[in-house]
């Protein structure tokens, strides 16, 4: 018995040495002496050293030994450490980096994540002091280009009951994964630790104890109720690498293929290193590609094969056209996978120069990656359908992870999505044409000037049925700025020139890039963060008017309803929004009656928002541009201050002409309502009088909201499902909006709120037919308590340390 545990040592030792030595392979000079300089910062604890934070903070790694080339990394970078004292209780277990790092999925752009398995016996203070100086030490590594992150992990986080987690549930289980994954998640750390200090994880398969190694917990006994949390953090993860997560994707559905007899990647690594195989191919990154490949053969997917092929290989970034590039210990191996794959010479160099991809290439492959990760996800759905969701994913999570996915593969016409960059390091166009097809009635945006020819030799990059979300897109994805010129084809050279125009305006408007949201602001009903109105974008009323701007000023008349002949200056507005859950959308509307449709419908996001939105007005037109967007914007602020205004008891109503009609505008706490006043005399007498009345009804007309709670009216926001809770003695109440804001109340008996909340989400995840498209639309579910005498609505689930914490 002992021989064996030798041998196991002995070979887990090795391939812990080879996997170090081909991290310093791929790393440049200086940052291979970074990597080595990380445990000697979290044995070493002074003032003198990088993430000191006071005296208090836990350090020392047991059996930390400086070596030669460690002591050559200080000198190389001034970090003395000849006169500290040696640490006579070190209070790190070891340090340990995972994931890409010694795999063929390094490339110069990779992370180096750390694990740093503290003591057991380390309060939460200790802990806590721990992660501070983890994070200075993160902005030490990154002063050098080099990222470098941190996850403390307790030694029996993976080990003790699930259902007793909180207080081992730390740092790492916040900001690695959640509560989504955790056998997952150790398997992964398995496969692709090594370490850089501290006792030898006992990684293989049914590792018997030992005080001289760090035992995490076995992942023989993987639950499928953690396929699905996994699968949604991946998802999650790919909304920003998404190469990255389809890869993983694709393993958790490999796995799930073979449940309950999963073989899993770290045992197929284990098996290698017992044969002693420690070439390329006794790789994490290698085996969990070749784990993928026979399970898409198998399943005859070729399809979805060659995309993984083209992530696998981007992944790694070895570069086999560029003859000039270093030949690393990865080449050889990647060279006959090339081959066994038969790709073209001219498929290697496009995947090759995928820095310098345009708009247009990186269009398709996103579309590629997500509807490759969405099959995943089904099929994964199908899975954890028979099975109970895991216990350790927390309803709330469920709720933020997929909300947040919705806001990313959300199929609104309306919705304005962002293009993943991946690898391009600028994909600015300097001229960019539209073409109107009447056949369809879309608009196509091309990269190219206005020449002809060009049409032949290009294809359409984005085309939608409103000419000003090409205008939108390619601002808020860095394709044009406001040097981009635009070009409008078979119209006058005036269009093409209020195009680039109205593009140049946007510029500073529509930014190009990621929107702060925090949990609480996906926990709550979406608001208006910003809002711009583009005036006669589509059509323009004043290219026929004959008259002069400086008469429309003299005489203060109305723009929308000018001249003997009630002329309104205002015949299109598109209305472009940026939204509290990071949301960007474009909603057109046209004829005389847009002003009025347009404040309906921005009124209620703009009440619900607790900070001014910012809000800017473009006027396209050819004349009246100034007086145009002085009075909309002064509408939308007469709007947003007299819905605040009225109250459940009472609707405001404000009078506004438009063309020969004269309207009235009803404001109360769900937003605003328009009538045509042209048969109401006195009532129309009255508002001409005193602009102004306050009318003693508590609805807009005809809805079902009279007798709802105030608190539900106020957090009423179309495009989510809202579950309002409330524990009353004869029952517990249920409110429920839908996504049109239908309502439907019922009182359940017996059941408390965690218990109903629980099965909701069970069946919305998993039942609901309403939800078989991927919209990610789950629930909010809101408790209704009493605080200080007043009726709140209280996200299930929120902890106020995590109200301000970005998701």
């Amino acid at each position: 018995m002992p021989h064996e545990l030798d041998k196991q040592e002995q070979a887990a030792q090795r391939l812990d040495v080879i996997r170090f030595a081909r991290a310093i392979a791929l790393l440049s000079p200086l940052k291979r002496h970074l990597l080595r300089l990380i445990a000697v910062f979290l044995h070493h604890h002074s003032a003198k050293l990088p993430g000191y934070n006071g005296p208090l903070t836990p350090s020392g790694v047991i059996d930390f030994e400086l070596d030669f080339d460690t002591q050559d990394a200080c000198e190389t970078l001034n970090i003395d450490i000849s006169s500290f004292e040696s640490v006579t209780t070190p209070r790190i277990e070891g340090v340990y980096s995972m994931g890409s790092t010694a795999s063929f999925g390094q490339n110069p752009q990779s992370d180096i994540d750390v694990w740093l398995v503290h003591s057991a016996e380390l309060s939460q203070s200790g802990c806590q002091l721990l992660a501070e100086k983890a994070l200075l030490l993160t902005a030490w590594f990154a002063q050098f280009d080099f990222e470098v992150n941190f996850y403390l992990v307790h030694p029996q986080q993976f080990i003790q009951e699930q259902s007793r987690p909180a207080d081992l549930y730390n740092c790492m289980g916040q900001e690695h994964s959640g509560s989504a994954q955790h056998w997952l998640l150790l398997e992964e750390f398995y496969r692709s630790q090594f370490r850089l200090a501290g006792k030898p994880i006992a990684w293989w398969p049914n590792a018997k104890p030992n005080p001289s190694l760090l035992s995490l917990g076995d992942t023989n006994a993987l639950p499928a109720s953690e396929y699905f949390g996994a699968s949604l953090w991946q998802l999650y993860k790919g909304v920003e690498k998404p190469h990255k997560a389809l890869l993983k994707v694709l393993l958790l559905e490999a796995y799930a293929s073979e449940y309950p007899h999963t073989h899993l990647v770290s045992e197929h690594i284990w098996q290698h290193t017992l044969d002693g195989d420690f070439s390329a191919a006794n790789d994490a990154y290698f085996l969990l590609y070749e784990s993928i490949e026979a399970y898409l053969l198998k399943r005859g997917d070729v399809r979805r094969l060659e995309i993984t092929r083209r992530c696998f290989y981007l992944k790694c970034g070895v570069k086999l056209s560029q003859q000039d590039r270093a030949v690393d210990w990865r080449h050889f191996k990647m060279q006959k996978l090339v081959a066994d794959w038969h790709w073209s010479d001219s498929l290697l160099r496009t995947l090759d120069n995928c820095e310098n991809w345009h708009c247009g290439q990186l269009q398709w492959f996103n579309e590629q990656l997500n509807e490759l990760m969405l099959g995943s996800y089904r099929t994964l759905l199908q899975f954890a359908s028979t099975h109970q969701l895991s216990e350790s994913l927390r309803i709330s999570e469920l709720g933020l992870l997929t909300r947040k996915l919705h806001t990313y593969f959300n199929e609104d016409a309306h919705q304005i999505m962002r293009l993943n960059p991946l690898w391009s390091r600028s994909i600015l166009e300097p001229h960019l044409s539209v073409i109107y097809s009447s056949t369809d009635q879309c608009y196509y945006l091309y990269r190219c000037g206005p020449n002809p020819r060009n049409f032949l030799e290009h294809s359409s990059v984005f085309h939608s049925k409103s000419k000003a979300k090409l205008l939108i897109w390619a601002c808020l994805n860095g394709v044009a700025n406001n040097q981009t010129r635009w070009h409008e084809i078979r119209q006058s050279k005036r269009k093409s020139n209020y195009l680039t125009q109205a593009a140049s305006r946007l510029d500073g408007l529509i930014v190009n890039e990621s929107i702060r949201v925090s949990k609480m602001a996906l926990y709550q009903p979406w608001h208006f963060r910003k809002l711009v109105f583009l005036l006669n974008f589509n059509s323009d009323p004043t290219e026929s008017w004959p008259g002069q701007d400086i008469m429309v000023d003299y005489m203060n008349s109305n723009v929308f309803s000018i001249g003997r002949g009630y002329l309104n200056m205002v015949d299109s507005i598109d209305v472009i929004s940026l939204n509290s859950w990071g949301e960007w959308h474009c909603h057109h509307f046209e004829g005389d009656k847009s002003i009025l449709d347009a404040l309906s419908f921005v009124t209620p996001g703009m009440k619900r928002a607790n900070v001014a939105v910012s809000v800017d007005v473009i006027s396209c037109s050819l004349k009246l541009r100034s007086q145009t967007e002085r009075t909309v914007k002064d509408l939308l602020y007469r709007a947003v201050r007299l819905s605040r205004q009225a109250q459940s008891s009472a609707t405001l109503a404000h009078a506004l002409q438009v063309g020969k009609v004269r309207y009235g505008l009803f404001f109360n706490n769900r937003g605003m309502h328009y009538e045509n006043l042209s048969d109401a005399k006195s009532f129309y007498q009255q508002l001409s009088q005193r602009k102004l009345l306050e009318l003693p009804r508590p609805s807009l007309g005809d809805e079902p909201f009279a007798k709802l709670p105030a608190i539900i009216q106020d957090y009423a926001a179309k495009g989510a499902i809202q579950y309002f809770l409330r524990q009353r003695k004869q029952g517990l109440d249920v409110f429920i909006l839908d996504e049109a804001n239908e309502l439907n109340h019922y009182v359940q008996q017996g059941i408390d709120v965690n218990t109903l909340v629980n099965k909701l989400s069970h069946y919305h995840t998993f039942e609901d037919p309403h939800l078989t498209k991927e919209n990610f639309n789950l629930p909010q579910f809101f408790k209704l308590d009493r605080v200080r005498g007043e009726l709140m609505a209280v996200p299930f689930g929120v902890t106020h340390e995590s109200i301000e914490a970005d998701f």
